[in-house]
């Protein structure tokens, strides 16, 4: 990830947080970098980890988290059971995940195809997307008939 891009991801984020009134901090910051040098699938417990030396509150990540998310900075993976992982979306194009049941991998694949559709349902019905997310549940042929997965995936659980 480039110093630039994570200027301006920063900058997007400040113009953010004014328009919510809400105060652009240290501790803020510090998250989204680390959370941009984070180049795959984490969860916030992860990110715990990362900044431990930095001084920032378990309450203030998950906050920080939820925030990038309704910004569109980051994007939430939910993957049941009450666990979530997140990642940077920031300036890289749409995709969608698969989350397999068996291999506990999330698969990231380009889903154009699905957004075009989700534009044609939406517009025909009067609404404009605003956010849009998709995640497959499957199973691993490769587990199931060879008792391996080679695959190589975005996250192992």
């Amino acid at each position: 990830m480039s110093v630039e891009h994570i200027e301006q991801a920063t900058n997007f984020f400040r113009q953010f947080l004014k328009k919510k009134d809400l105060k652009v901090t240290r501790q803020r910051e510090i998250l989204l970098r680390r959370i941009f040098e984070t180049h795959e699938h984490f969860a916030a417990e992860d990110i715990e980890d990362v900044v431990k030396g930095d001084g920032i509150s378990k309450a203030t990540i998950y906050r920080t988290l939820q925030l990038l998310v309704e910004a569109g900075i980051c994007q939430e993976v939910e993957l049941g059971d009450n666990r979530r992982f997140y990642e940077h979306v920031f300036g890289h194009p749409q995709h969608d995940h698969i989350v397999c049941l068996d291999c506990k991998k999330i698969f990231e694949f380009d889903a154009r195809t699905m957004a075009d559709v989700e534009n044609e349902i939406t517009k025909s019905l009067g609404f404009k997307p605003v956010v849009h997310s998709l995640r497959i549940e499957a199973t691993c042929d490769d587990l199931q008939e060879n008792g391996v997965c080679n695959r190589t995936a975005t996250r192992v659980l």
